[in-house]
């Protein structure tokens, strides 16, 4: 709701800036526009941008001409752009729209963008509007992620009326000219009244002949009449003039997953005539229409691996995705296949116009292989050892590994994936590596969130988090203190802490940490009990210090001493301890209702059976006005079950006599647990 009342804002905001705006020159108009569209924002770069035509608003009057001319010279000015817009082709466009029989006016709203983005293989559609009024045109457009259905640009701009500008609307025969900019920045219209028509361009043509072509698509019911429709497709070469036709053929084949032979060689031997592919859409576009039953012979590896071999750039992942990594090749055939592509790339004949290092022709494979986790790992495992990374190849195979590891399914399988990536981080140093290191450990946390916490404890058990500790136990304590900001290194030091690994200087040894209990630095004491409450292996070494430190008094600093004291009791129970002291001070906090009464009831839990004979003796001790205190000390015996059997007597007692009811539930409650019922 928030966000559709925003959008209205935006609008309204938009019209009303245009009332105030001043008709400008169309080149003027249409040159701010493309810079709006250049710098809007988007997910990626390039994105890929589907532009509509432009198309009059229900109210005004409908010139064809113009719209098409104000399309066209748009999709002049930005395309241009390479780094930061792909343009989809339009005959393919228009295809879709017509297919699905959109109103051009609706493609201004998101839900009709979204609908398109379900259909082609774009990241936005640029979609328009025009207006004419006496004196101006007024011309609105917007681009709308397709995925989102947001709106990443909006723009409204006004085109000064002039002679030439009006013709476009009262002439329904004129011939637009595009313009001469080295000349001047006007719109040459020539009527051709109704005299001999003038000689169709070759685009014309091209276009006139796909229009003819395209009905052919919608009948393929029978093989004879798709044998029809191959034959007349391939007599038309699939060039980047009048060849645009096979987009709408390898569409209508693809959604009716029709796969004719004929037509199919008819694209192969397009395919090896195709001599840059990476500059070309074609090349990707037939083979992406050649693996869609994801099966790929020996002639579609040949014609494929050819055009895969002049890629030199970021798109080479996408062929090795096509023809790799989503296919129902045996084993041993992907595996030689993948040979074949680092043979390649080792001899450095992979890519155009320059040959790409055997680095990046590995990053480009693994992208490739992204949702194929048995030859992902096969590739790491054959060739990494081959790499000669810099620092930020390494940060890259680090993520791999990571995601490697998230991803596998089989426990055993899985555990062998943590010692690949622990001899990785062992064996590289580089500026991401403390950061990526303890963010992979990160992942192993529990939340307050069950649910999430299952989810955890299969993609990532504690029990390989462990080894990973203890295998790593030098780069995760050298790598705790290099974050520069201090809440970071803080968990950095309790997480070592708690998989007991030294960082010398920050967290003390034990014989360190026992001369710094018996000293007198509370400071100091407070530092070391949080450090040992973090511990995973509780430190039965200190539990004689740690009786004694119960029994202190300070006069300087109480609020410290009783924190310090109330850590003791949590590693005391940690420690499941049986001392007879420590037990019965931690049954004498329990009145106190503060952080300590909390730290002994869960201490006295965990040392189970060794403390029932303490609190069962103060339980026999209290009174009808003891009430809480009893309720405290049935509850910590319940929940002790079996090994609370010697209480039930006491219990029993306090269920008889007492008129408290929250005491006379959590009484029939332990009984029950105790009962094991």
């Amino acid at each position: 709701m928030i966000r559709s009342l925003l959008a209205l804002l935006t609008i309204i905001t938009l019209a009303l800036q245009a009332q105030a705006q001043k008709p400008k020159s169309y080149p003027a108009v249409t040159q701010e526009l493309a810079t709006k569209i250049i710098a809007a924002p988007a997910p990626k770069a390039p994105q890929s941008l589907a532009v509509v035509p432009f198309t009059a608003t229900p109210s005004s009057q409908q010139s064809k001409a113009f719209g098409e001319y104000l399309t066209e010279t748009i999709i002049g000015s930005i395309s241009g752009h390479p780094d930061k817009l792909k343009l989809f082709e339009r005959t393919r466009m228009d295809a879709i729209l017509k297919e699905h029989e959109f109103i051009l006016t609706d493609l201004m709203k998101p839900a009709a963008a979204l609908k398109i983005g379900q259909l082609a293989p774009i990241d936005a559609i640029l979609s328009g509007t025009y207006t004419k009024l006496k004196s101006y045109i007024e011309v609105s457009a917007r681009i709308i992620d397709v995925t989102s259905g947001e709106i990443t640009m909006s723009y409204v701009g006004r085109i000064k009326m002039n002679k030439n500008m009006a013709t476009l609307f009262t002439q329904p025969d004129a011939v637009v000219e595009p313009v001469d900019k080295s000349k001047n920045n006007t719109i040459n219209v020539t009527f051709t009244g109704n005299t001999t028509a003038p000689a169709k361009t070759q685009a014309e043509i091209c276009k006139e002949k796909a229009e003819a072509f395209r009905p052919h698509l919608n009948d393929l019911s029978t093989p004879e009449k798709i044998s029809t429709v191959v034959n007349d497709a391939v007599k038309t070469p699939f060039d980047n003039v009048c060849g645009k036709l096979h987009y709408d053929v390898m569409y209508a084949f693809t959604r009716f997953k029709l796969d004719p032979e004929p037509y199919k060689n008819f694209l192969l031997s397009t395919l090896d005539t195709i001599a840059y592919p990476a500059g070309d859409d074609r090349a990707y576009e037939m083979v992406r229409y050649l693996t869609t039953d994801n099966h790929v012979d020996a002639r579609e590896w040949k014609s494929g691996f050819a055009a895969m071999s002049k890629v030199g750039n970021y798109y080479l992942s996408n062929y090795t995705t096509q023809l790799i990594g989503k296919t129902d090749a045996s084993e041993a055939e992907q595996k030689d296949r993948i040979k074949q592509y680092f043979d390649l790339a080792a001899q450095n004949k992979l890519g155009l116009p320059r040959a790409i290092s055997f680095e990046l022709a590995y990053v480009e494979m693994m992208e490739g292989l992204s949702k194929n986790q048995p030859l992902r790992q096969y590739v790491y495992e054959t060739y990494a050892a081959q790499l000669t990374p810099d620092d930020k190849l390494k940060a890259t195979l680090f993520s791999e590994l990571s995601s490697m590891y998230k991803e596998e399914t089989h426990p055993q399988r899985k555990t062998e994936l943590m010692g690949w990536l622990a001899r990785y981080v062992n064996a590289n140093d580089y500026p991401k590596a403390h950061e990526q290191l303890y963010d992979f450990a990160w992942n192993f946390k529990m939340t307050y969130n069950e649910a999430t916490n299952d989810v955890t404890r299969r993609e990532f058990p504690e029990s390989d988090l462990r080894m990973l500790t203890q295998l790593c136990r030098d780069k995760f304590a050298a790598y705790a203190l290099l974050t520069p900001y201090p809440s970071q290194k803080d968990d950095r030091i309790n997480f070592c802490v708690k998989y007991n690994v030294a960082i010398p200087g920050v967290i003390p040894t034990l014989e360190e940490a026992d001369a710094i209990l018996k000293g007198s630095n509370l400071t100091e004491q407070l530092r070391v009990m949080k450090l040992l409450a973090l511990m995973d292996t509780p430190p039965a070494k200190l539990e004689n210090t740690l009786v004694n430190l119960l029994n202190k008094k300070s006069l300087e600093d109480k609020t410290t001493m009783n924190n310090i004291q109330t850590l003791a009791i949590s590693v005391l129970g940690n420690l499941k301890t049986v001392n007879a002291k420590a037990i019965d001070y931690m049954v004498a906090a329990l009145p106190h209702y503060g952080n300590d009464t909390e730290a002994a009831k869960e201490a006295l839990v965990k040392i189970g059976k060794p403390a029932v004979k303490a609190l069962t003796m103060r339980l026999d001790k209290t009174t009808d006005q003891d009430g809480g205190l009893q309720h405290q000390l049935i509850t910590i015996l319940g929940k002790m079950g079996k090994d609370a059997a010697t209480a039930e007597k006491s219990i029993q007692r306090i269920l008889t006599i007492t008129r408290n009811s929250e005491v006379r539930y959590a009484a029939e409650a332990a009984l029950q647990a105790i009962g094991g019922n």
